[in-house]
């Protein structure tokens, strides 16, 4: 780590704050984006306790700055830095305290009623003279800053700096004060120093992981910039408003863009949270059939494993959790029995890198899971799917009603002897818990308690979606697809014949809810690149149209990976055996998969009858793992396979069911497959009714 210190011949205060603000941005720095930001909660934690941030290192700064002095207020400041650059400059120079005041100043540039957001010289006299009761002097000092040239001399030890971090070649840090910032704006350095806070650069390292930069390299600035704010739209970035509000200002992207690239050139490849940690969600796993409850926690790509530390009931413990490649879920060895203290507290387990949270709520709602192996807690509550609700004691009864106002018939409560067994005292259980009216589910929510119906929050499994379409730059948002290959539209199925409104863009018009998705490509005979909106069911739903990726770097593996002597390899040369290469005369059927590893797999003709399929060898590609099997080509309706959890079933086309010659062993697998899948599917329904027609002849 390289040591800072402070030059002699500075006043204490002052020296004091110099020496702070050098260990706390340049002192074990080296080769990393220095960015030198502070507001007033960054002054306070660089400050003693009982001690005001931003007044102390205001006081400091005019122990150098006489601001009395019209334009040369900044000459004792300038002729230490003289001095500075005339001895070893083995520290920063002694000008960082006047530096991080100009970045106080712009970091509290916004619209009120006492400064304009563009009001930074008056925002800066306000910071350095907070006691002032000379409105004449104040005047004359905003004058100074603004129009008499005193600010140049800030300007000037900024472009010092710059020239001290680059001479030091990366050992304090890269400089991220960007030449000719200064020409459109004397407030350009400190501003460009405001733009991305400590919070934001743990958030932005989720992006980059997310862009693939240690992989597939860093793009251009203005390639970042437009993936950045595809990818802010559609996920809980964690970024701040002022981020936010930079990446649609025209005005600063000239300075957030460089400042990006810097950041992403210098990414390590880590997720980090605001103190370092990558964030996990614990969740609570139950089997109802077994008596008993467990933890789990879904696996991130970038996190293969790590030694979690933690106290539960009162007992320390470690556990440790690596990467299961047939699972979603981390396999996890160590981690503690469920208690009924730790569901009603809270639960965190700590390691070098990361922290995995169990939030507690009043309310608990939980849906199968074949990866966790059983019920595992979720955010939401899905109409048509079946649940389970954990309701503490003192939420029992107002879950209760709403399940008795909203609920489809067959729900019950459990025993509270097996659930004092599976949980310990202070909890109810509900089982078979299915919402099939979601306006009653949600008259039912409305009239809960607000703490209760939080836990309730109805998810969005009926309502109009988007698929298929021609997706590209997925890792950065979900909903940008390649112009002619937009999304069709999904509208929720009722029993009854029903006509929904859908506009795109403004365009209206009346259409049939049916199993069949809407083309949105043939709605408008073309679509134009950026953001379209589509309206239905008092939902809207949006997605983005390029002519192309936004991502300018080349894909990874392009003419790469073929079949060499009927092997797939790496490196493949001959580019008659490289895979991806455009051919004619051939129609190829999408591929189907399912998962390895299943206990039973069958296929389902539209004639009811079942076909069982093997897993075959798994492909021997040195260095990878396959999960799933292509299945064979076949004219199946549906795949089902029986996992530790039960029975799913995937449909793999639209045909209507039209039942015969069943065998026995047919008839044995349709009675296991009626009373053990639960699918939303209105064409599995269909397949159900079937089944109940041909059971009774």
């Amino acid at each position: 780590m390289t040591a800072v210190s402070s030059p002699p011949l500075l006043p204490e205060a002052y020296a004091r704050w110099q020496e702070r603000l050098a260990q706390s941005f340049f002192a074990g720095r080296g080769h990393q984006p220095v960015v030198l930001f502070v507001d007033r909660d960054e002054l306070q934690r660089l400050s003693d306790p009982g001690e005001d941030g931003a007044r102390s290192l205001a006081a400091a700064v005019r122990d150098i700055v006489d601001v009395a002095r019209g334009a040369g207020m900044f000459g004792r400041a300038q002729r230490l830095e003289s001095l500075w650059r005339q001895g070893t400059r083995d520290m920063p120079p002694p000008t960082l305290p006047i530096l991080a005041l100009s970045v106080l100043a712009a970091s509290e540039m916004r619209t009120d009623s006492s400064a304009r957001r563009n009001a930074y010289y008056k925002r800066l006299v306000g910071i350095l003279v907070p006691d002032s009761e000379d409105e004449a002097g104040e005047i004359r000092l905003l004058m100074a800053l603004r129009n008499g040239g005193a600010f140049l001399a800030v300007v000037e030890m900024w472009e010092q700096l710059d020239r001290w971090l680059v001479e030091k070649d990366g050992a304090f840090g890269i400089s991220t004060i960007r030449a000719g910032v200064a020409n459109e704006s004397r407030i350009g350095y400190p501003l460009s120093q405001t733009l991305v806070r400590r919070s934001d650069r743990a958030a932005l390292t989720r992006f980059f992981s997310t862009a693939r930069l240690k992989s597939a390299g860093v793009p251009s600035a203005d390639s970042l910039l437009r993936m950045l704010r595809r990818w802010v739209t559609h996920r809980g970035h964690g970024l701040t408003d002022r981020f936010i509000e930079s990446l649609h200002d025209d005005g600063v992207l000239p300075i957030l863009g460089p400042l990006l690239h810097d950041l992403a050139t210098a990414w390590d490849g880590k997720i980090i949270t605001a103190e370092g940690l990558r964030r996990l969600d614990l969740r609570l796993a139950l089997d109802l059939d077994d008596a008993c409850g467990w933890w789990v926690i879904s696996a991130v790509r970038d996190l293969p494993g790590d030694l979690l530390k933690g106290v539960s009931d009162g007992h320390p413990f470690e556990a440790r959790i690596t990467t299961d490649v047939h699972s979603t879920m981390y396999r996890t060895e160590g981690m503690p029995p469920v208690h009924a203290s730790t569901l009603a507290a809270g639960l965190a387990a700590r390691g070098e890198r990361c922290v995995a949270e169990f939030q507690p709520a009043k309310v608990l709602v939980l849906a199968s899971n074949a990866d966790a192996g059983g019920w595992m807690s979720i955010d939401s509550v899905q109409p048509f799917e079946e649940h389970v609700f954990v309701a503490a004691t003192d939420a029992a009864r107002a879950v209760s009603q709403a399940l008795r106002s909203a609920a489809d018939p067959g729900w019950r409560p459990l025993d509270p002897a097996f659930t004092a067994k599976l949980l310990g005292s202070g909890f109810s259980i509900f089982d078979r818990v299915v919402f099939s009216d979601q306006e009653r589910l949600d008259s039912a929510l409305a009239a809960m308690p607000g703490a209760l119906a939080s836990g309730l929050r109805r998810g969005a499994a009926v309502r109009p979606r988007l698929i298929g379409g021609l997706p590209i730059d997925r890792r950065i948002a979900p909903n940008i697809y390649l112009a002619g290959g937009e999304p069709d539209l999904v509208l929720p199925v009722t029993d009854e014949t029903r006509y929904v409104e859908v506009s795109l863009d403004g365009m209206a018009s009346r259409l049939r809810a049916s199993l069949f998705p809407i083309p949105l490509c043939r709605f408008q005979g073309g679509m134009e690149s950026g953001e379209h909106t589509v309206n239905a069911d008092e939902e809207t739903l949006t997605f983005v149209v390029e002519r192309g990726s936004i991502d300018d770097r080349a894909p990874e593996n392009v003419a790469s990976i073929g079949w060499v002597e009927g092997v797939l390899q790496e490196n493949a040369t001959d580019a008659v055996a490289i895979c991806g290469a455009m051919i004619s005369d051939a129609e190829i059927d999408r591929p189907e998969l399912a998962r390895r590893g299943s206990a039973l797999t069958v296929l389902i003709s539209a004639a009811g009858r079942m076909t069982k399929v093997s897993d075959p060898p798994p492909p021997t590609l040195p260095g990878l793992t396959f999960a799933f099997f292509e299945l064979p080509s076949s004219t199946a309706v549906w795949l089902a396979q029986k996992r530790t959890a039960g029975w799913t079933v995937t449909k793999l086309r639209s045909a209507e069911p039209a039942f015969r010659g069943l065998t026995d062993a047919d008839r044995a697998l349709w009675e296991e497959l009626y009373v053990g899948v639960q699918n939303p599917s209105p064409l599995w329904r269909l397949y159900g009714r079937a089944w109940e027609r041909c059971r009774a002849r």
